[in-house]
């Protein structure tokens, strides 16, 4: 893993789940992490407290935001200040027949805002340092099938953006994303989501969340890399491809 000492991440959604290895895995390489949550501050600020210390002067904190509301998320930016990178892990499932409302705040935290994040952050980079952004999208978005759910329509949204955004923030800016495959069920479904999904995949297993993590480490440090969308996935993707 890389060593990166120095540097400081703000992590959306990182109290708890995966969040909590991507923070966790960011920690360990020495960078400082901003641990996002809306509601479980709780458990933010014991993760932030856990984490392995980062060199001095940085430290590990953690941060409260509504992302539904585009003016708290504007507030929140400028509360962190600049970072080093970015990682839109926050994410709301709805099911498709829920409320328009109920589904345009969807649209807004897993499309909208991790693009309006990139930007505000993007432009706070200090002219002698680059920033680098990873979205965490869905192995399911890599089909080029007409969306299934209102939750797929918002990340097939944000893969199609994180090309768009990698082209025209270049070259001081890297924009990419990791496609997991079945990690975590979406909280509103437990177990039941996923439950029969594993053994439809070519690895027959489930993606490990520490897979994910080092996924999204490695491209947000890695310098030569932009505008890729990297499954990790069990091989959940082959299954969208013809031979």
């Amino acid at each position: 893993m890389p060593d990166l000492g120095g540097k400081r991440v703000l992590i959306t959604g990182a109290a708890q789940r995966l969040g909590a290895v991507i923070a966790r895995a960011f920690a360990e390489c020495g960078a400082a992490v901003v641990v996002h949550c809306f509601r479980s501050r709780e458990d933010a600020d014991k993760l932030a407290a856990s984490l392995p210390p980062c060199p001095a002067p940085l430290h590990h904190e953690a941060v409260s935001c509504d992302l539904t509301d585009p003016d708290a998320v504007r507030r929140m930016a400028e509360a962190v200040g600049p970072v080093d990178y970015l990682v839109n892990n926050a994410a709301m499932w709805i099911r498709g027949d829920a409320p328009q409302i109920e589904l345009d705040r969807q649209e807004t935290v897993n499309h909208l805002v991790p693009c309006a994040l990139i930007r505000l952050f993007a432009r706070m980079r200090p002219h002698d340092r680059e920033f680098s952004a990873v979205s965490i999208l869905d192995a399911a978005t890599l089909s080029d099938s007409a969306p299934a759910s209102p939750y797929e329509a918002a990340k097939k949204a944000l893969r199609r953006d994180t090309f768009m955004l990698a082209r025209e923030l270049a070259p001081h800016v890297r924009v990419n994303a990791v496609a997991p495959g079945p990690v975590f069920p979406p909280r509103e479904l437990g177990g039941a989501g996923m439950k029969h999904i594993p053994a439809t995949l070519p690895l027959k297993r489930p993606v490990a969340p520490e897979d994910v993590a080092r996924a999204v480490v490695f491209l947000a440090s890695a310098p030569s890399v932009t505008g890729t969308i990297l499954p990790v996935d069990c091989g959940q993707s082959l299954l969208f491809r013809q031979p």
